[in-house]
């Protein structure tokens, strides 16, 4: 609510002092009139602010003005120091008593005011207060209103801080004279992956951006955004299964799309280990669909999203995107569409990824929960992931045959320094062990809950030996493969359909396994 309206008064300009001074107070008048019509705390009477002398003074001239403010009960200063020397009477102490003064005083509402730049208290402070069962509203400072800085409605994280590593970019130059002026095609628009891709094809002056996923939601929420950010590009939304092959092959006929971006999966390690048919269907068939129906209407390029758990592949996702990796090879061989594949590792901030199960165990007070304390994970982040496949369509070299390209993601990361640094930049100590007893309201307990059902403890991009050269991207490597042999593959396909695998889950999770181990051949070199 508080981000709509300063949006719309700070955003858009910035007025001198004294103009900026009388918004701010209408604003804030209106911000805390609608917090307190909110059903959540409509029974607000009373609230602390927290920040610094001068921001706490700040807000309180401005609530002093308005008939819906709450009554303030007092200031919570974030520096020790600057609770000694201030001589404000209602100052009830620091932030690091944050729940003792909670629990004395009992606020409805807690008004948080500091500048951008003390980011990590800002959240550790937010966060606390979430633990706390306190409602509270972040309002920005003039000082960053002024700037163009608007309030903090998340906590926002700096994912390439998270990972230790320097974000990747990719070569805007080459992806536009692939995708400009093209009909592109997005499967699977509406996951994390499928709408990054489709945010950035926007940009990218396609002739038309067709987006795809069979989740109505989803779906619906891309195309807003591209409408939204893009109004004058041609789009077509469509609400489709890929895994239905006729019905594919009519769309795609239909639209004759010159790029493909087949997203469309499904990717949960250990669901999958009890669903093995619907990640055969999903993800095997259903690339098999576009990529059959790809090259019917003759599409220029065809890029497949793939995983590093198709590398000797253990698990049933695994397996049946490595079978599906080995079809788009197959198609690469015999089809004049220019077919690859793009493989990466974990994807951070992704729908239903570590960092939301995180984010969830500390919002109900821990504990955070890690699979091993030994297992690694190559990580990034989602405009990494679709920047990658992005631009390996700028990459292809129809030539070299049989390709798969990986991003360099650095070093693996342990999950637990990982899980330690996302609740460090909460502002919350991490406590690893088993113990029962309470920790601190500053501390967050680090639990093991053991490996499950077809994890690895380590995840690689190739295997062991297998011919890995650079690309033009310096930040882009090419594995090399040999295509697989024809025979194989009709065997596969014979061999997966042959069957009523429907009460037979662990019959067919053990074929797919043997499937994709049987031809996980380097090429020769």
């Amino acid at each position: 609510m508080i981000v709509a309206l300063w949006d719309a008064q700070f955003s858009r300009d910035r007025h001198a002092a004294e103009g900026s001074l009388r918004t701010r107070t209408t604003v804030v008048h209106e911000a805390i009139g609608v917090a307190c019509a909110d059903s959540q705390i409509v029974k607000t009477q009373s609230a602390v602010i927290i920040g610094t002398p001068f921001t706490c003074q700040q807000v309180q001239q401005q609530l002093h003005l308005s008939a819906a403010a709450p009554q303030v009960i007092g200031w919570i200063l974030t520096d020790a120091r600057d609770a000694e020397t201030c001589n404000q009477a209602n100052v009830l102490g620091t932030v690091e008593r944050l729940a003792a003064i909670v629990g004395k005083t009992s606020p409805d509402l807690a008004l948080v005011s500091l500048p951008a730049a003390m980011q990590q208290r800002i959240v550790g402070i937010r966060t606390q207060l979430r633990r706390l069962g306190i409602a509270e509203r972040f309002l920005a400072t003039l000082q960053d209103q002024l700037a163009g800085v608007g309030p903090r409605t998340h906590l926002d994280i700096d994912l390439s801080a998270l990972i230790n590593r320097p974000a990747r970019h990719f070569d805007e130059q080459s992806v536009q004279s692939v995708l400009a002026g093209r009909r592109v095609l997005i499967t699977g628009a509406g996951g994390s992956i499928g709408s990054e891709l489709s945010r950035i094809v926007a940009t990218c002056q396609p002739s038309e951006l067709i987006i795809v996923d069979r989740a109505e939601n989803s779906l619906f929420e891309i195309d807003r955004q591209i409408a939204a950010r893009h109004p004058g590009l041609p789009r077509r939304t469509c609400l489709h299964d890929v895994v239905d092959t006729e019905d594919t092959r009519r769309l795609l006929a239909e639209i004759e799309p010159h790029v493909i971006f087949h997203a469309a999966a499904h990717k949960h390690v250990p669901m999958m280990e009890d669903h093995p048919l619907a990640a055969l269907r999903n993800n095997l068939y259903g690339t098999k669909s576009v990529a059959d129906a790809a090259d019917m209407v003759g599409v220029e390029r065809f890029v497949m999203i793939s995983t590093d758990k198709a590398v000797r592949p253990v698990s049933v996702m695994g397996a049946t995107k490595r079978l599906a990796e080995l079809y788009v090879q197959h198609m690469n061989r015999n089809s004049p569409t220019e077919y690859s594949i793009v493989r990466f590792g974990n994807v951070l901030g992704s729908a239903g990824s570590v960092l939301d199960t995180w984010s969830s165990q500390i919002a109900e007070g821990g504990p955070v929960t890690v699979t091993h304390p030994d297992m690694t994970r190559y990580f990034m982040t989602i405009e990494e992931a679709a920047s990658l496949v992005i631009q390996s369509a700028a990459l292809v070299d129809k030539a070299d045959g049989s390709e798969v390209f990986l991003l360099d993601m650095g070093d693996p990361v342990r999950i637990v320094d990982l899980a330690e640094r996302f609740v460090a930049m909460h502002g919350l100590q991490p406590v690893q062990g088993e113990d029962a007893a309470p920790v601190d309201e500053g501390s967050i307990r680090i639990v093991l809950t053991g490996v499950r059902p077809g994890e690895k403890m380590h995840e690689e991009l190739a295997s062991e030996g297998a011919p890995i050269r650079p690309s033009v991207h310096p930040e882009i490597f090419v594995w090399e493969l040999a295509a697989p042999n024809p025979v194989f593959v009709r065997h596969m396909l014979n061999r997966l359909s042959s069957a009523n695998w429907q009460d037979r889950p662990p019959a067919l999770a053990q074929l797919i396994r043997t499937l994709s181990r049987g031809c996980e051949q380097p090429a020769t070199v």
